[in-house]
């Protein structure tokens, strides 16, 4: 895959940012350090979208029910909030986001367990660990306009913009 189009880290779906003014995969400077990060961040429609793609709902995967069983702890919870604060501390140290543009932190997620109360309590239980109400006169900016869960359908309904397509036949 060249340029704008890449595929997830199990080489089966292709993610097409073509749309996007850019896209940046954060583990070219994390694969070195302790530091964890998203799988993808780009803009969208003036809105800067930092992307975690999870998926047990694939081809050959080795224990797909593994997510369902770390997502009954806290440390799964921390880990995703975590992947959002060393990105987000990486983006802003090369220049990101000058502009000052809303920040929404996406989880795609698919398992076929996962429905949308599932979703829903990912969503409070993650958004704990997220800035999303933090106010102070000191910050200059806001760090995260908004947190979301969704299924690869509801990410198509939301982000039209960005294709995701299986590269693997029967899924």
């Amino acid at each position: 895959m060249t340029g704008k189009v890449l595929l997830d880290e199990n080489k089966q779906f292709q993610f097409d940012f073509s749309n996007a003014p850019y896209v940046w995969q954060v583990q070219e400077l994390t694969k070195s350090t302790m530091l964890s990060d998203v799988d993808f961040i780009t803009e969208i429609e003036g809105e800067i979208v930092f992307l975690e793609y999870k998926n047990a709902n694939i081809q050959g995967a080795k224990a797909p029910d593994a997510m369902v069983k770390k997502m009954k702890h806290e440390d799964f919870y921390k880990k995703i909030a975590r992947k959002f604060y060393d990105s987000l501390l990486l983006f802003w140290a090369c220049g990101g986001n000058q502009e000052e543009k809303p920040i929404t932190y996406v989880l795609l997620i698919e398992h076929p367990i996962i429905d949308k109360k599932i979703r829903k309590q990912l969503v409070l239980k993650i958004g704990k660990q997220l800035p999303l109400s933090l106010v102070d006169d000191r910050l200059k900016r806001k760090i995260l306009s908004s947190f979301a869960v969704y299924n690869i359908d509801e990410w198509r309904e939301q982000f039209s913009q960005i294709e995701i397509k299986s590269i693997v036949e029967n899924i």
